[in-house]
Parts: C-alpha cells; sequence; structure tokens
C-alpha cells in the first residue's frame, strides 16, 4: 500500500511532462509492475522533425508545380496557343492572318487590310468608323468618317478608279470631273448648277426629253465658236416669259430650212383691203426701224399709219 501511495503522489499532470520533482523508481513486487506513462506524438514524428517538415515542404512544392502545369495547360487549350499564333490568328511570312473575327476596344494601326480570296472584308462599328492617314510629323492628311447617316471625306483631292485602274470621278477645290461617257441624273428634280457648267455635250436619254430650265434667272449659253442645236426625232422648243434674243458681234444669224413659221405677227391697217376673192391670205413680211416685224398685205406696200403708235413702238 505504501508503494501505491508513493506512485500516486509522484505522477501528477497529464502523463505526458509531469511537474515537480521526477517520480520515484518503480519498485517491482511480486503482485504490481509500474511503467512509464504513454507519450502525447507518436516516435515517428517526435524522432527527426527536420526531416518530416523537409517531406512536407517538397510535398507541397509538387502539388504547386502540378497545379501550374495544369493551368498552363487549360490556359494554352482555351486560348488554342500554337507555335504560329494564338487561336484565329496565324502569323504568316507577309503578316497576321485572322480567320474569324476581331474586336479593337483601340486604335488599329497597319499597312494593308485584305481578305482571304473568295471571302468579304466587312468593318463594323457600333457608332462610327473611322480612316486616317498622317504624315512622318503626326499631322492629319486625310481622313475617311462615316457616321450612323452621313460620309465625310477630307483631304486635297478625291478620286474614284474602275477596275482597271482609270480614272471616274475627280473632285478638288479648283474642279470636279467626271469621266465616265454619261453622267445620268435619274432624280426628279433634275440636275441644279448654282455656277458654270462646262460640258463638250448634253444630250437626253433615249425616249425622254431634254430641257434647260433656269426658274428665277436668266440662262445662258456660251460658246468661243459655235453652239449647235439638233432634235433628230422631235422639235425645239424655246419659251420664255419675256424677251428671247439673239446676239451676234462678228459673224450673222442664220437660220436655214425648207419652213420657216413665224406666228402671232401683228398685221398693218391700211386703207384699200386685198381682194377679196383669195382663198388664202398671203402677206408681206415687214420690219420696223427697231427691227420688229410684221405684216403687210402682199399686194400692198410695207408702211403703216402715222398714228400707228403699237406696231412700231
Amino acid at each position: 500500500m505504501k508503494v501505491e501511495d508513493a506512485n500516486s503522489e509522484g505522477i501528477r499532470g497529464w502523463g505526458c511532462t509531469p511537474p515537480g520533482e521526477p517520480p520515484p523508481a518503480a519498485v517491482t513486487t511480486s503482485t504490481t509492475v509500474t511503467t512509464s506513462p504513454p507519450g502525447c506524438l507518436p516516435p515517428a514524428v517526435t524522432r527527426g522533425w527536420r526531416r518530416n517538415a523537409l517531406y512536407g515542404i517538397i510535398v507541397f512544392l509538387i502539388i504547386l508545380v502540378f497545379l501550374n502545369i495544369a493551368l498552363t495547360l487549360w490556359i494554352i487549350s482555351t486560348l488554342k496557343l500554337s507555335a504560329r499564333g494564338i487561336g484565329p490568328i496565324t502569323i504568316i511570312r507577309e503578316g497576321i492572318r485572322l480567320d474569324g473575327q476581331a474586336w479593337f476596344l483601340d486604335n488599329l494601326i497597319a499597312s494593308t487590310l485584305s481578305s482571304q480570296a473568295g471571302q468579304p472584308l466587312t468593318l463594323h462599328s457600333y457608332r462610327n468608323f473611322t480612316i486616317l492617314v498622317s504624315d512622318e510629323n503626326h499631322k492629319e492628311a486625310s481622313k475617311l468618317f462615316l457616321k450612323r447617316d452621313s460620309l465625310e471625306c477630307s483631304g486635297r483631292s478625291f478620286h474614284v478608279r474602275d477596275a482597271r485602274g482609270e480614272e471616274v470621278f475627280h473632285a478638288s477645290r479648283e474642279e470636279v470631273r467626271v469621266s465616265s461617257e454619261t453622267l445620268s441624273v435619274t432624280g426628279a428634280g433634275g440636275l441644279a448648277v448654282r455656277g458654270a457648267l462646262q460640258t463638250p455635250a448634253v444630250r437626253a436619254p433615249p425616249a425622254a426629253d431634254l430641257q434647260l430650265e433656269s426658274l428665277t434667272r436668266r440662262l445662258d449659253l456660251r460658246a468661243p465658236q459655235s453652239i449647235h442645236l439638233e432634235s433628230r426625232a422631235g422639235s425645239i422648243d424655246i419659251t420664255s416669259h419675256s424677251n428671247i434674243q439673239l446676239d451676234s458681234v462678228v459673224g450673222a444669224i442664220k437660220i436655214d430650212a425648207p419652213n420657216i413659221i413665224i406666228s402671232n405677227l401683228k398685221e398693218a391697217k391700211v386703207a384699200d383691203s386685198p381682194a377679196k376673192n383669195m382663198r388664202k391670205k398671203v402677206y408681206q413680211l415687214c420690219a420696223c426701224g427697231s427691227g420688229k416685224l410684221f405684216l403687210a398685205p402682199s399686194d400692198g406696200r410695207c408702211s403703216v399709219e402715222e398714228d400707228d403708235q403699237e406696231l412700231c413702238r
């Protein structure tokens, strides 16, 4: 009984690191055998903890390397990276080839944009589309600005060429030139020219009339040599609200036609009336000193009465 009391008083605490004085040596009797209490950690952990910590670090690094490899493979498969490009972008000798659609959030700077053989090239923008060309000093030289409802082009000149490279349209501050064989204006209002129109020929399309009209001002036809008016299958009508004046400074005005008809001329009143038995009236064409034309009887003289102030005024 005394041995057991001594052992119970010597072993205190949790049995791992008993505080106070160390327990007395175990007394072995024929009936009771005492042993040391078990520890908190297994011997494999308490013996060589530095080696175990190194093993843990190595395992953690191996897991981290495998995660990096898996993430890299996922990025490569998602972006479709290859030795020749990224996804639909392929690096070729001439530049970069793109298969599909591309979205640009900022400026796109390139020397040439072309589509593949047999494929169209589409440029799409939600607001506006601008093509800018600058010089070496980054100064704007020309610009093409495409809005939602308008198209603006700024530069020294504007050229339009056909598939053969020949010029079809040219516009600059000095002149606007159309190089095609025919300029057709199909609108209901026709062609309005505020300044001068210089052209070698003005003709109407087949089965249509040609009208040269000035609504509020006068219409001038001028040429350094001659003006030729021709109608091959119809007539030419010249209508004016006021006077129609034909001037020739050096030459003459020549009217060459088998039939010349001047209607609505006034007739001079004479005392002697022509014969009533004439079936058709025949007159003389007379002219006043002012150049005004009038009619007179065929068998009379080209004269008017003295008190006539209307005929030759």
